[in-house]
C-alpha cells in the first residue's frame, strides 16, 4: 500500500485485530497482543494479553495474571438456570483471593445474581445466570477481574437461552390424612422435563418452616414426567399446605395434608425458681416461677394446650393467672407470690380432657416453700473453734468461724444471704461470706494489728429484721408487741456492751429508734484472745467463790495426815498468761492446749492437778492441786517442794515449758 511503512502496517494490523475481537468476541485472541484499551479476551490497562477458548468458556491471560471463565451449560432455560464461574490467578498460577469479579450479559437475555463477587481462597467467584422472561437467543456473559497490580482482565463465554415449555401438573398426597408423627408421599406430575431439559422443583410448607415437619428432599431436579418426596410430621397437628414450585418460573401448586394432633399423655413438674421465697413484705424475694411440661405419647412436647393452675393449700399464696398455654417446648409457667404465712406451697397443674386425651391430666409441684427469709436478730449464731489462740507471738494461728442465720420461724435464710465481718485486730479471711443452708464459714487469723491487751472483738452482721414476740400469731409485727430495738452495729473494744462514740467502735447502722424495724442490721460478736506463749505464765490466787483474783500466788503448804478424812489435802491456783494489761478485763488464759502438771520431791505422797490441757476459754484457768498420802495409815516419809509446769502447745514453735516452785508438801 502506498505510504505504508512497517511500523504503520503493524499499527493497522492491531486496529484490525481489535475490531475483529469486538465482532467475534468468543474467538481466541492469541494474535492480538499488547496495546491499550479494552477487548474481550484481552485487558484494560497495561500488560500483554492473550485469549483462548476453554470449552464452555474462555481463558484471558496477561503478564499480570489469568482469568478462566466457565459456564455450567451453554444452554439455559427458565427451568434450568446456569452458573458462571471465573477463576483468577497470578502469572505464576497462584490463585488470587479477595479480588472483585464483575459479571454482565451485554444483550440482556439473562441477569446475573450477584453481579459482583469476591474470589475465594481458590481464586474462584461464581454467580447465577437467570433467563429474563420473554427473551430468547444467544448472548455473552462477561467477567472482568481486578488484578492486584492495577491490570483488569476481561473475558467472556457464549450461551443460549432456549424456550422449554414446562407445565406443573397434578400435586397429590398419599395418604392425605396421617397420624401424629406419621409420613406421607407428595407426588408431582410435570410435563416438559427431560434429560436435555431438567427441571428443578422446590417444596415448602407452613409446618416445615417452623420445624414441625420435614420435606425430604426439599428440592429435586426432575428429568421425567413424575417426581415424589416424603413428608414427615414432627408435631404439626392440623392442616398443612404443601407448596410445589418450578425454579425460575412463577408456576406453583399446593396440596393440603391433614395431620392429627399429638395426644397429650403426661404433664410433669419441671422447676420452681427460686424454690424458697420470703413472706410478703419481709424485704427479700416473695415470688417464684413454677414451670410444668406437657408431653405426648412419644415424650415430645405438646404446644398450644391450656393448662389450669390452683393451690392445694389455699390462702398461703397468690397465683399470677389461673391458666396458661403451653409453648413450643410444651412448657407452661405461673408465678406464685407469698402472703404472710410460712408454709410449703404446692401448685396443681391440670390439662382438661380433649384433643386426643380421654382424661384430664394433673400433677403438683413439690419443692416450693415460703419462709420469713430475713434473718431475725435473736436467730444469728456465731461460733468459733478456738477462743485463746497462741497468737500474740505468732502469725497464722487460726480459729474457724461459723455463722448461722435463721428466720423468725427457725428456718435457714435463703442461700446467698451475705454476712460481713469487722475486727479490731488480726484478720477475718474472707471478710464476707454468703450462706448455704443458712450457714457461712470464715477464719480468724492471728496477725498485726494486735491490741496491747491481746483481746480482739469481732462482729458479724447481715441485713435482717428485729425480733418480736408475735402475741396474736398473725406472723406480722403489731403495735404493742415486744421487740428488740437494735441500734448501731459496733465493735465492742472495751467489752462493756455499749457503743462508745469517738472511740472507733462504730461500724454501721442507726441508733435505736423505739420502732420495730423490718429491715435493719442483725449482728453477733465474739472475743478472741491472742495469748502470750513467749513469757513466763503468772499464777494468782483464787477467791472463796472459785474465781481468779489479780493477787499474785505466793505459795501453798499442803499437810496430808493419816486418817480417813485428813490423808488428802488440796489447794487452788489460777494460771494466766504474761499480759498484765488484760487484767482489767479479768485477765487472759494461756493458749488452749497448754498442759499444766505438778511434781513434788516429798516422799510417801502422790500429787496431781486438774483442768489440763487448758480448754477454750476467755479467762484465766483455775486448777486444783491435790496431795494424797500413798498409804492413808502411814505419815509422810519426808517433806518436799511442789513444782508447777506449764507446757505451751507445739504451735508456739519450740513448745516452751515453764516451771516454778509454788509451795511444799509437809
Amino acid at each position: 500500500m502506498p505510504g505504508l511503512t512497517p511500523t504503520n502496517g503493524l499499527r493497522a494490523a492491531v486496529r484490525a485485530c481489535a475490531t475483529l475481537a469486538v465482532v467475534v468476541a468468543s474467538l481466541a485472541m492469541s494474535a492480538c497482543g499488547g496495546g491499550s484499551g479494552t477487548s474481550f479476551g484481552g485487558s484494560t490497562g497495561s500488560g500483554d494479553t492473550t485469549g483462548a477458548s476453554n470449552g464452555t468458556g474462555t481463558v484471558s491471560t496477561s503478564t499480570a495474571g489469568t482469568v478462566v471463565l466457565s459456564l455450567s451449560s451453554t444452554t439455559i432455560s427458565a427451568s434450568t438456570p446456569g452458573t458462571v464461574t471465573a477463576q483468577v490467578k497470578k502469572a505464576d498460577g497462584t490463585p488470587i483471593a479477595n479480588t472483585i469479579v464483575t459479571f454482565a450479559v451485554p444483550n440482556g437475555v439473562a441477569t446475573i445474581s450477584p453481579a459482583s463477587v469476591l474470589t475465594d481462597s481458590t481464586g474462584s467467584a461464581s454467580a447465577a445466570v437467570i433467563p429474563v422472561a420473554g427473551k430468547l437467543g444467544a448472548d455473552y456473559v462477561t467477567a472482568t477481574a481486578d488484578i492486584p497490580n492495577g491490570t483488569a482482565l476481561k473475558t467472556q463465554a457464549a450461551f443460549t437461552v432456549s424456550s422449554v415449555t414446562v407445565t406443573l401438573g397434578t400435586v397429590s398426597a398419599a395418604p392425605s390424612n396421617i397420624n401424629a408423627y406419621g409420613s406421607s408421599v407428595i407426588n408431582v406430575d410435570i410435563a416438559g422435563a427431560s434429560i436435555a431439559a431438567p427441571v428443578t422443583l422446590g417444596f415448602s410448607s407452613s409446618c416445615a418452616s417452623v420445624g414441625k415437619a420435614t420435606l425430604s428432599p426439599s428440592e429435586i431436579t426432575v428429568t421425567s414426567a413424575a417426581a415424589n418426596i416424603t413428608y414427615q410430621d414432627k408435631g404439626c397437628g392440623g392442616v398443612d399446605r404443601v407448596s410445589v414450585s418450578i425454579s425460575g418460573t412463577s408456576q406453583q401448586k399446593q396440596v393440603d395434608l391433614t395431620v392429627a394432633a399429638p395426644t397429650a399423655q403426661s404433664i410433669e413438674f419441671v422447676s420452681a425458681s427460686p424454690d424458697k421465697i420470703c413472706l410478703k413484705g419481709s424485704g427479700c424475694s416473695a415470688s417464684s416461677v413454677v414451670t410444668f411440661r406437657l408431653k405426648d405419647q412419644f415424650a415430645n412436647p405438646v404446644a398450644g394446650r391450656d393448662v389450669t393452675f390452683d393451690l392445694d393449700i389455699p390462702n398461703v399464696a397468690d397465683l399470677s393467672s389461673a391458666t396458661a398455654k403451653t409453648d413450643v417446648n410444651g412448657l407452661a409457667n405461673v408465678s406464685v407470690s407469698a402472703r404472710t404465712t410460712p408454709s410449703p406451697v404446692r401448685v396443681r397443674a391440670t390439662v382438661p380432657a380433649g384433643a386426643g386425651s380421654a382424661v384430664a391430666l394433673s400433677t403438683v409441684s413439690n419443692v416450693l416453700a415460703i419462709n420469713a427469709g430475713l434473718p431475725a436478730s435473736r436467730a444469728i449464731s456465731f461460733s468459733r473453734s478456738e477462743f485463746n489462740l497462741d497468737g500474740f507471738n505468732f502469725d497464722g494461728e487460726t480459729s474457724a468461724i461459723r455463722v448461722q442465720l435463721n428466720d423468725r420461724f427457725g428456718n435457714p435464710v435463703p442461700d446467698g444471704t451475705s454476712v460481713s465481718f469487722v475486727t479490731e485486730g488480726s484478720a477475718v479471711i474472707p471478710a464476707r461470706c454468703v450462706t448455704t443452708d443458712g450457714v457461712c464459714n470464715v477464719n480468724f487469723v492471728s496477725s498485726e494489728f494486735r491490741p496491747a491487751n491481746g483481746r480482739v472483738s469481732v462482729v458479724a452482721y447481715a441485713q435482717g429484721e428485729e425480733s418480736f414476740d408475735d402475741v396474736n400469731g398473725d406472723n406480722v409485727f403489731n403495735t404493742g408487741e415486744t421487740f428488740s430495738d437494735l441500734g448501731e452495729v459496733f465493735v465492742d473494744k472495751n467489752e462493756d456492751g455499749a457503743l462508745q462514740l469517738g472511740s472507733g467502735e462504730y461500724v454501721i447502722g442507726d441508733p435505736a429508734n423505739g420502732r420495730w424495724d423490718g429491715n435493719t442490721f442483725v449482728r453477733a460478736s465474739r472475743v478472741f484472745v491472742l495469748s502470750v506463749s513467749g513469757a513466763q505464765p503468772r499464777f494468782t490466787t483464787v477467791d472463796a467463790s472459785g474465781f481468779c483474783t489479780n493477787t499474785p500466788f505466793t505459795g501453798v503448804q499442803l499437810l496430808p495426815r493419816p486418817g480417813v478424812a485428813s490423808c488428802r489435802t488440796s489447794a487452788q491456783i489460777c494460771v494466766r498468761d504474761a499480759n498484765a494489761l488484760a487484767d482489767a478485763l479479768g485477765g487472759n488464759p494461756v493458749p488452749s492446749g497448754s498442759t499444766v502438771t505438778v511434781t513434788t520431791t516429798a516422799k510417801g505422797v502422790s500429787i496431781s492437778v486438774d483442768n489440763s490441757p487448758v480448754p477454750n476459754t476467755l479467762s484465766p484457768t483455775v486448777h486444783t492441786i491435790v496431795a494424797s498420802l500413798t498409804d492413808c495409815a502411814i505419815a509422810l516419809t519426808s517433806p518436799g517442794v511442789i513444782d508447777l509446769s506449764v507446757q505451751m502447745p507445739a504451735t508456739s514453735g519450740a513448745g516452751t515449758k515453764y516451771t516454778r516452785p509454788i509451795g511444799t508438801v509437809e
